[in-house]
């Protein structure tokens, strides 16, 4: 079902070019993909506009649509908004992706009224055309669960009682139609709490919201659209198979996949149902604004069901995602599908600071997919120079502070494609190094701290002076040419420099039976050759060997190319052998 291959395309998050998580893990094309999204996380808007996934992540096949939850946060840096909207709007370009963009409703009015304001700002750059929906509210029907401190009961009292989403509601979809937008759906956003009423919640000073979708349906007819977000991972019927303290296999089987016996596409049967009840239409616009599974487990996780191994685990995040990208979006009994469907989400995020694993990527400055092998790596990171004061000169594709240090700087050099060294400094403050990153490292230039520098190596080169090529024995097929060699890496970035030198073996092989080996000792200078490789006429594996002074591998001692001259014997300057360090 699951094709693995090896999965890595270019991400420029520096140079504002196409962003995309890498991964041995490809998955098929989602299906209805035009109907499929993915909410764009507040980290990953905040803090790394330029590294928006324009491709669904172990897909390859191109995103369409994103929800965006906020235009920008009072709270937050006022500095960093015009960086994130500009990252947005390129992607917007980019990937000609329609966004579905909400503004929040709080207790604070004027709260409320700025952040509308920088939505109506953003929509007026973004344009029509690139605009799928308005979502004012979200959530709104839960604001009483989150204590006095977040929702006050006077504060309830006004929300609900006194009319303020309604009327806020009212004037925003006012203003959006004022700047062009009037033919743009415009909703609000509800959870499954929303489903505890006939046909939907009405509970004064907690949620009526029944009056409010009767109110907006009336006045906007099928402009209105009913979106809805469902977790089944939060849902309180996901629990332990009985007599069980650790297994859930039952909920899985009903939680996790996405067929018409399923939590998901059930609550969407539902909301179908009593929209047509509401509003006396079958086609409603239905849109599901937010689903998806974390792992690990959720911060914000209740009940026994925390203490399923299984429910959490990295298996059943995979599943769960491949469950929403294979959906056809049927919904059961004869039911209209849902108009638009947004996966949750880009990348982990907090949830009122409770942090939630549910991104398809860690973090930002992360180029891996969630979705991989333990042991992918595809490239590794050999330390090139240093501790010292001096740090690669020349272009810088980024010079300035990561968050984290070495991996932070490691990781922005693997995202970007041009970089081939990466320097880093100690710790100047608050988890803050600087880091830069050069396609080049051929001139140094000094510095006041101790600078390490590392060389990025594709992780599928061979060690230095192992080439891989075929030799036929028992005809007269020229051998194939042989591939150039690249430097020895690692597993993970050291402290110290790889001393020493490998025996390296140079394998020409057809068969088993037909190998030819040369065997060279570096240290010793030692040549030797197997039975096969003594048996070769001396033309064709001449031929061979000079060839490798098309890779410019260079005999480094003296003595070790008499060596070799003398047990292959050629004469001096047909061969050039191996060195470490060569260019």
């Amino acid at each position: 079902f699951f094709r693995r291959i090896p999965f890595a395309l270019s991400a420029l998050a520096t140079g504002g070019g196409a962003f995309e998580c890498t991964s041995d893990v490809s998955l098929r094309a989602p299906i209805k993909q035009a109907k499929k999204g993915i909410c764009l996380d507040d980290d990953s808007y905040r803090w790394c506009a330029s590294q928006i996934p324009h491709l669904w992540p172990n897909t390859g096949e191109q995103m369409t649509s994103i929800r965006l939850f906020k235009a920008w946060e009072p709270s937050w840096d006022e500095n960093g908004r015009e960086a994130a909207w500009d990252g947005l709007a390129a992607y917007v370009k980019r990937t000609n992706a329609k966004v579905m963009i909400g503004t929040p409703v709080t207790c604070d009015e004027t709260w409320d009224d700025k952040m509308w304001a920088w939505t109506r700002d953003l929509v007026i750059k973004l344009g029509p055309q690139s605009v799928m929906g308005l979502a004012i509210g979200n959530e709104l029907e839960v604001l009483f669960t989150k204590g006095d401190q977040a929702a006050p009961k006077s504060c309830l009292d006004d929300m609900w009682e006194r009319g303020y989403l309604w009327r806020k509601f009212q004037q925003y979809v006012a203003e959006f139609d004022a700047k062009g937008f009037k033919n743009v759906p415009v909703t609000s956003v509800f959870s499954g709490l929303a489903l505890a009423g006939e046909p939907f919640w009405e509970e004064p000073s907690k949620g009526r919201v029944n009056s409010f979708l009767k109110n907006a349906s009336r006045a906007y007819g099928k402009r209105l659209a009913f979106t809805w977000n469902f977790y089944p991972y939060f849902d309180p019927g996901m629990q332990l198979d009985p007599g069980s303290s650790s297994e859930c296999t039952r909920a899985l089987s009903f939680g996790s996949c996405f067929g018409p016996k399923c939590l998901v596409p059930i609550q969407l049967r539902e909301i179908r149902r009593r929209a047509r009840e509401l509003t006396g239409f079958s086609d409603s616009l239905l849109w599901l604004g937010e689903t998806g599974w974390s792992s690990p487990v959720s911060g914000n996780l209740q009940g026994a069901i925390r203490n399923c191994p299984a429910f959490s685990s990295a298996e059943t995040f995979k599943r769960f995602y491949t469950g929403f990208l294979d959906w056809d979006l049927d919904i059961g009994e004869g039911e209209r599908p849902p108009d638009h469907v947004f996966y949750f989400t880009m990348r982990n995020s907090n949830n009122f600071g409770v942090p939630e694993s549910f991104g398809l990527i860690s973090t930002c400055d992360e180029p891996k997919c969630k979705i991989r092998t333990s042991s992918f790596e595809p490239f590794k990171y050999p330390k090139h120079a240093g501790p010292a004061k001096v740090a690669c000169g020349g272009e810088f594709i980024f010079d300035d502070y990561a968050w984290g240090g070495l991996a932070t700087c490691r990781n922005k050099c693997e995202i970007e494609e041009r970089c081939k060294f990466f320097s880093i400094w100690p710790l100047a403050f608050d988890n803050l190094y600087w880091c830069r990153l050069t396609p080049d490292c051929d001139g140094t230039v000094p510095t006041d701290k101790e600078v390490s520098i590392y060389r990025k190596v594709s992780a599928n080169s061979p060690p230095p002076g192992v080439v891989t090529t075929t030799v036929e024995t028992a005809t007269k097929v020229p051998p194939v040419r042989p591939t150039g060699p690249t430097e020895q890496t690692p597993e993970e970035p050291t402290e110290e420099p790889t001393t020493g030198r490998p025996t390296t073996t140079t394998q020409a092989r057809q068969d088993k039976d037909k190998a030819t080996i040369i065997t060279i000792d570096w240290d010793s200078g030692e040549v030797s050759l197997s039975a096969a490789a003594r048996a070769v006429p001396f033309a064709p594996l001449a031929w061979l060997l000079a060839r490798l002074g098309d890779v410019r591998l260079l005999l480094k001692r003296v003595a070790w190319r008499r060596s070799a001259d003398e047990a292959l014997g050629l004469t001096r300057g047909s061969v050039a052998a191996p060195c470490r360090g060569c260019a």
